[in-house]
């Protein structure tokens, strides 16, 4: 992961360092939140608490929020920034283009904990979830076609594992929590993929796939378009 890091560095220096080629390199937009991106990087240096307003997407009210920024992360196409969030004092994570209000203090300040490694942190999940009370869990998964060659050359996940390949298919071992994002990350894959266990996610994706079907059926008391 370092790795990739340093070299994602040498890359933007070479584009920067190019300007007749920049208007033939095109990156994937992320179309907000990077409004306080900026802020949230010299917190981040100069040790300084956050205070925001953040609304959730999961409740009709705003929460006024206190955190201690540890690092920033991209993930599918939304900044999010990472910290302990010193009212619940746990630590929880915020997409940028939920927040408003950003400010800080330099008055109020905190100690960044020498033993946190951002990496580590996000070890081993998919995504950004992560829930100190599930445990990473090996998954297989069974890969369809040339699909399975799109995944061995970009792997789902770092912990990704080759154990058989025939004609037909290839069977991929991971070690991560089941979380929302490796559901979605596996039913973004449709019938190229098929989850062999755990039971439990497999039951899940199968409930999913169920209801998929149910939508697009032909059934009387669905309306046609």
């Amino acid at each position: 992961m370092r790795t990739w890091l340093l070299n994602t560095f040498a890359v933007n220096n070479l584009i920067n360092e190019s300007h007749k080629l920049k208007h033939r390199i095109i990156f994937e937009e992320i179309p907000s939140g990077r409004e306080y991106l900026s802020e949230i990087i010299k917190a981040m240096r100069d040790s300084l608490v956050l205070q925001f307003t953040y609304r959730s997407y999961l409740s009709d009210e705003p929460a006024q929020v206190e955190l201690e920024p540890y690092c920033v992360k991209v993930f599918r196409q939304r900044w999010y920034v990472l910290g302990r969030n010193t009212g619940k004092n746990e630590m929880r994570i915020y997409a940028l283009d939920r927040i408003s209000q950003l400010s800080t203090d330099d008055d109020a300040t905190f100690k960044y904990p020498e033993t946190f490694d951002p990496y580590g942190y996000f070890d081993n999940v998919m995504g950004v979830t992560v829930d100190e009370d599930m445990s990473p869990e090996t998954v297989l998964l069974r890969v369809y076609g040339t699909q399975a060659k799109y995944v061995r050359a970009l792997h789902m996940h770092h912990s990704q594992k080759e154990l058989a390949s025939t004609s037909e298919y290839t069977d991929f071992e991971y070690f991560l929590s089941l979380t929302y994002e490796l559901c979605q990350e596996i039913l973004g894959h449709g019938s190229s993929v098929e989850v062999l266990k755990p039971a439990y996610l497999r039951d899940k994706i199968k409930e999913t796939a169920r209801q998929m079907s149910d939508m697009y059926g032909l059934s009387s008391d669905r309306k046609k378009y």
